[in-house]
C-alpha cells in the first residue's frame, strides 16, 4: 500500500482519507468519489436485501400455513408457465 509518508497511526481513517483526497488532482478525485459512491451504494443494497431476507423469514415463522415445500420436479412444473411467458 502506497503512502505519502504521513503518520496515520493515531488518526482516524476519515481524517487520513480527507488529507489524501486534498492532494489529488481532479481526475483522481473524481475516480475516488465514484468509488466511494459505489461502496456506499453496494452497502445500502446489501442492507436492503438482508432486511428483505429477515422480513421473509419472520413472515414464514408467523405464517407457516403459507409456506409450500416442493420437490425440484414440482417447482419446475409450477414455474414452467412463467418461463414460457418470458
Amino acid at each position: 500500500m502506497a503512502t505519502t509518508g504521513r503518520d496515520t497511526s493515531s488518526r482516524t481513517a476519515r481524517d487520513a482519507l480527507r488529507d489524501e483526497i486534498a492532494d489529488l488532482p481532479e481526475p483522481l478525485a473524481q475516480e475516488t468519489l465514484d468509488f466511494v459512491l459505489f461502496v456506499k451504494n453496494r452497502h445500502a443494497e446489501e442492507q436492503f436485501l438482508w432486511e428483505k431476507v429477515e422480513e421473509t423469514e419472520r413472515y414464514r415463522r408467523e405464517h407457516p400455513e403459507d409456506v409450500m415445500t416442493v420437490t425440484v420436479e414440482e417447482f419446475e412444473r409450477l414455474t414452467a408457465d412463467n418461463a414460457d411467458e418470458g
